[in-house]
């Protein structure tokens, strides 16, 4: 039982790691062809930070641990929702532009309102929700790029240092790599666990699977209460749960 938990908890620093090394290196390469701030955080942050929930629900569903996938995925919307926007609000409370939420908070909703509908009212997650989802993800992308186009211009005191395109390169390949390896870990371990607690995989899933697969959206939102000049943090996980 211990090995299982260790490994569960290395698993855990490794997709939080390798989390971190995906965003500076997809970041570095947006800023490389000059894109801008909101964009960059609209969508390469939004997607690097969800990238270790997307590689375990994926390795949790093709091993054939569905549990694993849907807890983590479902669990992931809690922990943001209900954990990193209420600690971001309590610490830093403030208005926020309801332009720039709009987009977001839509597609949160349709997606909520399609997982309900197929667990209460079919009973099961099919194929074509799957396809349904991704293209709900693809229109909320192009969406967003679309939104942060008519936003106005960014004021840049002052030009960064470009990070070396060779070092963006093993940045982005490393922290890939290191996801993947965590998730599987994760996975693996996660279901370890499960069975020696006599307990659902799904609950190893819906509490530290998901708990864990959360810190680096949790790490953002702290970034953004320690820097007062970023947009407000309670605005991040609606955009990166959506």
């Amino acid at each position: 039982m211990l090995v299982p938990v260790l490994l569960f908890i290395v698993g855990l620093l490794f997709l939080i790691k390798g989390g971190d090394w995906f965003v500076d290196g997809a970041s570095a390469l947006a800023r490389r062809f000059h894109l801008p701030e909101l964009l960059i955080g609209a969508t390469v942050v939004s997607i690097g930070t969800t990238l270790p929930e997307v590689m375990v629900s994926t390795m949790s569903a093709v091993s054939g641990h569905g549990e694993i996938a849907y807890g983590n995925a479902i669990g992931s919307v809690i922990c943001n929702s209900a954990l990193i926007a209420a600690i971001t609000i309590a610490v830093r409370p403030g208005k926020v532009d309801p332009k720039t939420l709009k987009t977001p908070v839509i597609f949160f909703f349709i997606a909520a309102a399609i997982y309900c509908v197929a667990a209460y009212g079919f009973g099961e997650f099919t194929r074509p929700m799957g396809f349904i989802m991704l293209a709900m993800f693809v229109a909320y992308m192009v969406a967003n790029v679309r939104q942060m186009k008519n936003a106005p211009a960014e004021e840049h005191a002052e030009e960064e240092e470009l990070i070396p395109l060779s070092k963006t390169l093993i940045l982005l390949v490393a922290g890939a790599a290191v996801i993947a390896v965590g998730a599987n870990l994760l996975v693996d371990n996660g279901t370890l666990i499960a069975q020696a607690l006599g307990v659902p995989e799904s609950v190893i899933a819906l509490t530290f699977v998901a708990l864990g697969t959360s810190l680096p959206e949790l790490v953002t939102a702290i970034t953004s209460l320690i820097n007062p000049a970023a947009q407000h943090p309670a605005a991040a996980p609606a955009g990166q749960r959506a």
